[in-house]
């Protein structure tokens, strides 16, 4: 099975259409070895800087430039499905 995962669901339907993956599922496309599915908008982002430690909610120029060791992302509300 391999997997396609396109920009918008209009484009992955015509995607869907040329490789013959005919059956509608929740979220996706599949059939002929297919499962193409698709993106709205952007699903994950940086977590802001009070993930971080609790002092960086309030932006302090002290503070300034936050570079994290291991950057943490979070799922974009709306997004989890």
């Amino acid at each position: 099975m391999k997997l396609i995962i396109a920009e918008k669901p209009s484009v992955a339907a015509a995607y869907a259409a040329a490789l013959g993956a005919k059956n509608k599922k929740d979220g996706y496309l599949e059939g002929n070895g297919y499962l193409v599915t698709w993106c709205i908008g952007h699903l994950v982002s940086l977590a802001e800087a009070g993930a971080y430690e609790e002092r960086y909610k309030k932006w302090n120029y002290e503070d300034l430039p936050i570079l994290p060791e291991v950057w943490q992302h979070v799922v974009s509300p709306g997004k989890e499905k």
